[in-house]
């Protein structure tokens, strides 16, 4: 009956408030403190979790009347429409993490990690294990669907380094980098061509910092490019495709930063720090998701609205996805 209740409280969230702007509604995950959240314009619902364990919302993919919102809690879950269902592992106590989900015609891809040494995805719920370098620990990161062709992007690992790859329908492909560490952390498709965001460089231990050298990075069908920073630490963490403009959200430092073509802009912040997660192109609007010191953001064409959160000033939230719709 609960989680009826729950499903029944997230449908009336999405479909009782709409979006002022042309109609279009805006849908973003994250976390509130230890919720895994989802707002819909704005507006703040918390999904059901297991006891009192901190809950994840990571990514989102809206397929007509249907929000599909993956994460972790305790386990790889995710919700639809707010009802959560747990994703199948290996035994009683792997952990498991879901990081990115797409959907296709009726079938559900959810991309993850199991104990941070199989890269995995389910679709439709059932597992499937991805190809990886012997001796290496794997995640898949990110997750595309173009046609019958599935691409899942990450990274594999092990103590001489990591390599940014992704999968073509199970196969594995390693992406150049220079350095020793790489990762892959977003993927679009357009057409033919495959675009990857991410980051390279070399650290001690691997380890993003601002003040280390890694290069915000995207490959287009495999080939390199660097984008354009002003100091040491920048990696790019989303990537849309529209037209033929690239979008590409990241950080540099300790700014939220979007490249357009190429070209860098750093995000207007009232915190010390911010970063950009995510990024949705309707129309002419661009759409970025992330957080500015404690808060949960979104910056529509380049302006910064606030989340709500749980009341508390030293409350902690960020988004982690970001979909638009009409």
């Amino acid at each position: 009956m609960k989680k009826v209740v729950s499903a029944i409280v997230f449908l009336l969230a999405v479909y009782g408030y709409l979006y002022a702007q042309g109609g279009k509604q805006v849908h973003i995950v994250g976390n509130d403190g230890d919720d895994a959240v989802y707002w819909l314009n704005g507006r703040r619902s918390v999904l059901p979790k297991t006891g009192s364990d901190y809950a994840m919302a990571t990514a989102i993919a809206v397929s007509g009347s249907n929000v599909y919102i993956a994460g972790r809690d305790v386990d790889a879950v995710y919700w639809l429409n707010g009802r959560r269902n747990v994703l199948p592992k290996t035994g009683h106590d792997a952990v498991t993490f879901a990081f990115a989900i797409a959907v296709s015609r009726s079938n559900v891809y959810i991309a993850g990690t199991d104990e941070f040494v199989d890269a995995v995805y389910w679709l439709n719920g059932q597992r499937n294990v991805l190809l990886k370098k012997t001796g290496r620990d794997s995640r898949a990161i990110a997750i595309a669907v173009s046609g019958s062709n599935v691409y899942i992007a990450g990274m594999d690992s092990d103590e001489e380094g990591s390599d940014a790859v992704y999968w073509l329908n199970g196969q594995r492909n390693v992406l150049p980098k220079t350095g020793k560490y790489a990762f892959a952390s977003a993927i679009a498709v357009s057409g033919s061509n495959v675009y990857i965001a991410g980051w390279d460089g070399d650290d001690e231990n691997g380890i993003f910092d601002e003040n280390d050298v890694f290069d915000a990075v995207y490959w287009l069908n495999g080939r390199r490019n660097i984008l354009p920073k002003t100091g040491n630490a920048a990696e790019a963490t989303a990537i849309a495709v529209s037209g033929s403009n690239v979008y590409i959200a990241g950080r540099e430092g300790y700014d939220a930063v979007y490249w357009l073509n190429g070209q860098r802009n750093v995000l207007p912040k009232t915190g010390l720090g911010a970063r950009a997660t995510a990024i949705a192109v309707s129309g002419s609007n661009v759409y970025i998701a992330g957080s500015d010191g404690y808060d949960a953001v979104y910056w529509l064409n380049g302006r910064i609205n606030v989340l709500p959160k749980t009341a508390g000033t030293d409350s902690s939230a960020y988004a982690s996805a970001i979909a638009v719709t009409r």
